[in-house]
């Protein structure tokens, strides 16, 4: 009885020792993005407010802020915006304002890509709503700028196909076919993440040999399904994600996705 005693005040103490660090301990929360509807009243402070927070929760994961990631480093990217547009306009002979540039690259994001960078981020008309989007851009414009947008912007959310004002969200491409495989691989932005030509991993596993690691339906399943088997040390969800919102499944056809499995199985 005296170790029986002896053990359960030792366990008393501990478990009162552990409960003490966790309340010295910052607590972190897992916060969804703020909700922002397009067409509202919300000025220009509070909307880059609201967008700093839809940034933390849905870009940060590939933008960086002053160092690089997977995506271009956005230190200063409100006065390039301002540059870039005044070049598109004298390009164009169409008026094109910062809130243009940044407003489409997010809607739009392939249709100009940064030198070095891959067509790997999803048209965020497909993740985010049309006010989350404004508040994204009004974010951004901070960076290196003043932010001018406000919540009655919505005009160029339809322009760039980011949907209504109200829901967001981009019109689904009918399917047809892309084309041959190192057409799908140019088009998805493939390489971006995964070495064609050698087995060292990238953001994802190299894919030369890949045919002698896995079985043509084993491929098929890690397209189709990716999160189904995911490679120890690789995050799951992640390839999912970036193909579903390039579009990849609304236009891969049953050609193509047998043409790349094909190609992918004698690599």
């Amino acid at each position: 009885m005296k170790h029986f005693g002896l053990i359960a005040l030792f366990t008393l103490l501990v478990s009162l020792m552990y409960t003490g660090v966790g309340q010295l301990l910052p607590q972190l929360e897992n916060r969804p993005p703020p909700e922002v509807k397009a067409g509202s009243s919300i000025g220009p402070e509070e909307l880059s407010e609201a967008g700093a927070a839809v940034f933390e929760t849905n870009c940060k994961q590939c933008h960086k802020i002053g160092e690089p990631g997977r995506g271009p480093n956005l230190d200063g990217v409100g006065s390039r915006a301002a540059l870039r547009a005044s070049e598109r306009a004298a390009t164009t002979g169409k008026t094109y304002t910062p809130s243009d540039y940044l407003i489409e690259s997010l809607c739009m994001p392939q249709a100009y890509l940064v030198q070095g960078f891959g067509p790997i981020m999803p048209p965020q008309g497909k993740a985010l709503s049309g006010g989350q989007i404004l508040a994204v851009a009004s974010f951004l414009q901070t960076l290196g700028a003043d932010a001018t947008l406000k919540g009655t912007d919505v005009e160029p959310l339809q322009r760039f196909g980011c949907g209504s004002a109200e829901s967001g969200g981009a019109a689904a491409a009918a399917a047809q076919p892309v084309g041959p495989p190192e057409k799908i691989v140019e088009t998805f932005g493939c390489v971006a993440c995964h070495n064609l030509d050698s087995d060292v991993k990238k953001i994802g596993p190299g894919l030369k040999g890949l045919g002698t690691r896995l079985k043509r339906a084993e491929i098929y399943e890690a397209i189709l399904d990716p999160d189904a088997s995911v490679a120890p040390g690789y995050p799951k969800g992640l390839m999912k994600s970036t193909i579903k919102g390039n579009g990849f499944y609304e236009r891969m056809t049953p050609e193509d996705y047998a043409a790349l499995v094909d190609w992918l199985a004698k690599r």
